[in-house]
This record gives C-alpha cells, sequence and structure tokens, in this order.
C-alpha cells in the first residue's frame, strides 16, 4: 500500500511540474514572442514619443528626457544638453517591469527624434508666433 501512494504522489508531482512549465512557457511567448505585449508597447511608445518630440520641436522647445527616479509629472531638472534643457518625465518604478520597459523607449525614441529633427530643421516645419488675437500657422 506504501509504495502505491508514493508512485502517486510521484505522479501527481510529475503532472503539476509540467504544467508550471507549460504555463510559465505560455507566458514567456506571451511576453517575448513576436506580436507580445513588448513588440506591442514598442509600437505604440515609438509613435506616442515621435509625435510628442515633432510637436515639442515645432513649438520651438529642445528637450531631452533622461530617467531621474519616481516622479509624478515630468519636470525641468534645471540642466542644459547644448541647446536642449534636460526634463525626467513622470515614472512610477513601483509599477514594475512593462512601466519601466515603456519609459525607458519612450525617452529614447523622443531623444531621437528631437536630435534628429534639430541637426535637419530644413526638413520640419515650425509654428510661427503670430499678433495676438490670429491663429498659428503649422507652414
Amino acid at each position: 500500500m506504501g509504495s502505491v501512494n508514493i508512485k502517486v504522489a510521484t505522479a501527481l508531482l510529475a503532472v503539476s511540474t509540467l504544467a508550471a512549465f507549460a504555463a510559465i512557457a505560455k507566458l514567456s511567448w506571451q511576453i517575448n514572442a513576436p506580436g507580445g505585449w513588448r513588440d506591442e508597447l514598442y509600437g505604440q511608445v515609438g509613435a506616442n514619443a515621435t509625435t510628442r518630440a515633432m510637436s515639442d520641436f515645432r513649438r520651438g522647445q529642445l528637450r531631452l528626457f533622461h530617467l531621474g527616479g519616481e516622479s509624478d509629472k515630468d519636470h525641468f531638472t534645471g540642466t542644459m544638453d547644448g541647446p536642449f534643457e534636460v526634463w525626467t518625465p513622470s515614472f512610477y518604478p513601483s509599477l514594475g517591469e512593462a512601466h519601466r520597459y515603456a519609459k525607458e523607449h519612450y525617452v529614447e525614441f523622443y531623444n531621437r527624434k528631437m536630435r534628429y529633427m534639430h541637426s535637419r530643421p530644413e526638413r520640419f516645419r515650425r509654428e510661427e508666433k503670430v499678433e495676438a488675437g490670429e491663429a498659428t500657422s503649422g507652414k
């Protein structure tokens, strides 16, 4: 009778171990595989950062972002990097890996686009300052 209990316990342990490995493999696939959350987040963050960098550049705001610890909102650090103001974006390290991944890539995309536009200003239209009462032009 005792050997039957050991065999049943061994079989249950083997099945539960295989089930745990299958669950880990599935989660890993959802995160890291093509089309997983990392790829999806990478594309969305890139689009958002590029759009914001273009808007800031067109308004004449030259800035770069650098992660600098927990922050409730974007704020100017008081330092300059050449012609660029250095800002710290909103960031909450306690939100985990996905948040860190998103912010790191946001900073990377934003800074790359801002530097590119600054090095080739003739390729990007800037808003013109106009007198009070007139609309601004994107031309």
